[in-house]
């Protein structure tokens, strides 16, 4: 439950219809609830992993002002080159309420445009009389120390269109704090397993503030903020599932992604940038200037795409690292939230969401909050969850819900999916074939549920019904023998992470088995996109199948070249995880390993095709 803290009391009752203060020096703001007036007084956290460059040191105490000083209803007139050198805070706490969110937003916008202006206009000033400080006004003289660090006569000049305006984040900051602990367990526990530093589960708070329904105007969703790109990549996002907004499968996916940004760039500081400027541009960036670190980007690369919020995103990181610290150090542990607990089962046929919600005898709340991936479609009940699927339980509620799903009638579970369609307006330009790749579907299944005869029987204005994509999960999903929680110690994955690499170490001396995947081509794949898929290099692809030129036929097989690493299976882990973890599939797993039931084995090794 969010508690109401004495200084939001306090701004409630301001908003009541006191008369508002709208300048405030910078230095005005309260600190937050239970913390210092000096909002720096905490201890950092020190991990090598994750360097404290002296010249970010501004960034990081700008950016610790914001997540733990100041108000969502604050402004803060600030320099995007020196964040740190703050003009003025604009202060509408202290407004009645307008009669909407619109009307407030754009009264408030309206003075900040006239601050940054402002400002503009005494740097005009300030590089006219800067050899004259004794005529300066009072805002000129403020501005003008406020630079007295910069050098050069140029740097009043320079700064004129510099300034920006950033909110307050400290109500929501609080929230996500308070909530944080009920998965922060959790996806320590995920990180670990990939041998990642714990501290990386903090980015949410940097992404999201830990808000499980955040959507971006780029597209970006979920507490890690994937857009669908990226997303598609390392999880589900299809017309059933958006695993994006499911805070354990998407801590899972934000996990390999990370990994893969530093496997690339080989420095953390990097991989954070590379998570919010992707991993290939920031490659690209170092390469321009001859660079191998985040400050040699900073002070060198220059390009528009790589702007504040870039520049900014690791001090980000690090601030928020320093606010949670100065949170759990005021905070007893007995006032924190308490995990969230909760049991796995399996679906085996085509069944409706709000059946599966009954039989582990779960609220609509508690089972939305457990199970967030699922589409609006599936939840109204236009479209069943499918087989296969894992579905979190409260936890002491497996077993009835095995029960009660064991005396399912017909009625209540189907061997295939409710017919369902998207309908899709055609427009100039379009074709079935484009059409069909950007809905993830078939051109035949398009023309089959559309009526159409021919692939080029379509007119501007047509309406199109679309089928929903099928799932990506190859064959039935195994769960490891012997779990009785879904989640393991600290410790115990740790361990196991060890022991894994151990035996990792030991094939690798030992030699690899060469051996041989088979894919069979689909309507609109390409030998890159094929090679992309499985991890390996085009050129190993091309050899495997003696094949020189790029054209590839429907139904075409082809053999994918592969190695293997061991893994020892873990409590609670399945197919599909470990799976997701390697980047491979299901059935190359299978194929590797002669899998043909249900069942894995608590320590059973598993042969892991990897890229030759």
């Amino acid at each position: 439950m969010y508690r109401l803290t004495r200084a939001a009391a306090i701004t409630m009752l301001l908003a009541a219809g006191l008369v508002p203060t709208t300048y405030a020096q910078a230095n005005a703001s309260a600190p937050p609830s239970g913390g210092s007036s000096d909002a720096e007084s905490p201890l950092p956290v020190v991990d090598n992993r994750f360097p404290r460059y002296q010249a970010l040191t501004p960034s990081v105490k700008f950016w610790t002002k914001i997540f733990a000083q100041y108000s969502e209803k604050q402004s803060i007139v600030h320099s995007s080159v020196y964040p740190n050198k703050i003009f003025k805070v604009l202060d509408f706490r202290s407004y009645s309420q307008p009669d909407s969110d619109y009307a407030f937003n754009k009264l408030r916008r309206k003075h900040e445009q006239d601050a940054e202006d402002e400002v503009d206009q005494l740097l005009k000033r300030l590089d006219a009389k800067q050899d004259a400080p004794d005529q300066m006004t009072a805002d000129e003289r403020r501005l003008y120390d406020l630079f007295a660090d910069v050098p050069g006569r140029s740097k009043f000049k320079d700064a004129i269109g510099t300034f920006r305006v950033q909110h307050g984040l400290r109500e929501r900051t609080e929230h996500a704090l308070e909530v944080s602990d009920r998965y922060l367990p959790s996806m320590e526990q995920t990180f670990a397993g990939y041998s990642l530093p714990k501290l990386l589960t903090r980015l949410p708070l940097v992404e999201s503030s830990f808000n499980l329904d955040a959507y971006s105007r780029a597209g970006a969703a979920g507490i890690w903020q994937f857009i669908p790109s990226s997303a598609r990549a390392y999880m589900r996002l299809n017309d059933i599932v958006d695993d994006r907004r499911d805070p354990w499968t998407s801590t899972d996916a934000a996990a390999r992604h990370l990994r893969d940004d530093h496997d690339k760039l080989g420095d953390w500081p990097l991989a954070i940038t590379a998570y919010n400027y992707g991993r290939n541009g920031i490659a690209r960036a170092l390469d321009s200037v001859h660079g191998k670190t985040l400050m040699d980007l900073i002070d060198h690369y220059d390009s528009r795409r790589f702007g504040f919020a870039s520049k900014n995103y690791y001090a980000e990181f690090l601030a928020a690292i320093d606010v949670e610290h100065a949170y759990r150090t005021r905070t007893a542990v007995a006032d924190r939230a308490k995990p969230l607990e909760f049991e796995v089962v399996e679906t085996k046929n085509y069944v409706p969401y709000d059946t599966l919600r009954r039989l582990c005898g779960a609220s609509d709340d508690v089972f939305r909050r457990l199970n967030p991936a699922y589409r609006p479609e599936v939840i109204e009940g236009k479209l069943y969850v499918p087989p296969n699927h894992l579905i979190r339980v409260p936890y002491g509620s497996a077993r009835a819900f095995e029960v009660g799903y064991a005396k399912l009638g017909a009625h209540e579970r189907f061997d295939q999916q409710r017919v369902y369609f998207q309908l899709y307006r055609v427009r100039r330009g379009d074709n079935l074939s484009t059409i069909a790749s950007h809905h993830d579907v078939s051109m035949h299944e398009i023309m089959r549920a559309s009526g159409l005869r021919s692939a080029s029987m379509l007119r501007i204005g047509q309406i199109l019904k679309i089928p929903p994509k099928t799932e990506a999960r190859p064959g039935p999903i195994t769960v490891a023998v012997g779990e009785s929680k879904p989640t393991q110690t600290l410790e115990q994955r740790l361990d196991a992470a060890r022991e894994t690499q151990r035996e990792n170490d030991a094939a690798r001396q030992q030699g690899a088995a060469q051996q041989y995947l088979v894919h069979e081509v689909r309507r609109g794949q390409t030998l890159t996109g094929i090679a992309q898929q499985y991890n390996v290099s085009l050129s190993d692809l091309r050899d495997a199948n003696s094949i020189r030129g790029s054209v590839l036929h429907i139904g075409q097989k082809l053999r994918i070249p592969a190695r293997y690493r061991l893994h020892r299976v873990s409590s609670g882990q399945t197919l599909s995880g470990i799976a997701q973890r390697y980047n491979t599939s299901i059935s190359a797993l299978r194929s590797a390993n002669g899998i043909k039931g249900s069942v894995l084995r608590v320590g059973q090794t598993l042969k892991v095709p990897l890229d030759s």
